[in-house]
């Protein structure tokens, strides 16, 4: 079990650990995924969560080696992980974790909230940030029934999913699953490699911060 796992969160959700048992917990939002790159899509969902269900703050948890998308990685953990602490850099609101990076072999989510729950406790109350291609298949991840035990699901609509697909996601009525109003922005990780590839330019997609980054260390190059 790692001794951190937020080094802006943790103390805080100690207290709350600490404290007695009728006080309010923190409320602990979870967005995970490659983030190959970070983008303000990502950084617009999070602020939403954040916003529209009064969390006390928002964890961004990039994989390791997650297993439905090994074979579409262009970059390797730790840069990703140096691009979401350039693009949450001065937010006290958002943090980011190490714990799926240095977890060897492949990454679950069932593995993180497990380490989250031991570390933690009942400190923390879990919502699980998820856009529509998660939403999908949530029934089909590793242990799905003690997920949906472990956490609420917070599930926003992408831009270009099908609404029939993202609703999919919603027939289960194991998974605690709320609403998020987010404003619809045609980006995606996927697009902004292309589109450096292709020698154009990034600006206003990524946080100047991040495009520097990629800039520096000629990410997503052919």
């Amino acid at each position: 079990m790692p001794e951190c796992i937020s080094p802006r969160f943790d103390a805080r959700i100690a207290a709350c650990t600490a404290a007695a048992p009728s006080n309010r917990q923190f409320r602990l939002g979870l967005l995970g995924g490659t983030f190959d790159p970070v983008h303000i899509g990502h950084l617009i969902l999070a602020q939403t969560a954040y916003e529209q269900f009064a969390l006390d703050g928002v964890l961004f948890v990039p994989t390791g080696r997650p297993v439905r998308k090994l074979d579409t990685l262009s970059t390797d953990a730790e840069a990703r992980y140096a691009m979401i602490q350039r693009a949450i850099a001065g937010d006290e609101r958002f943090d980011v974790s190490r714990i799926e990076i240095d977890r060897p072999g492949a990454t679950y989510t069932i593995d993180t909230l497990r380490a989250m729950c031991a570390l933690y406790g009942c400190g923390a109350q879990v919502f699980l940030i998820a856009g529509a291609d998660a939403m999908v298949d949530l029934k089909t991840w590793k242990d799905a029934d003690e997920i949906a035990s472990s956490v609420i699901v917070l599930g926003a609509h992408r831009a270009g999913t099908k609404r029939e697909a993202f609703t999919r996601g919603l027939e289960d009525g194991s998974f605690d699953i709320r609403l998020l109003a987010m404003p619809q922005l045609p980006v995606s990780s996927q697009e902004i490699r292309e589109r450096v590839r292709g020698g154009r330019s990034v600006r206003y997609l990524v946080v100047d911060d991040v495009r520097t980054y990629i800039e520096d260390y000629r990410l997503y190059q052919q």
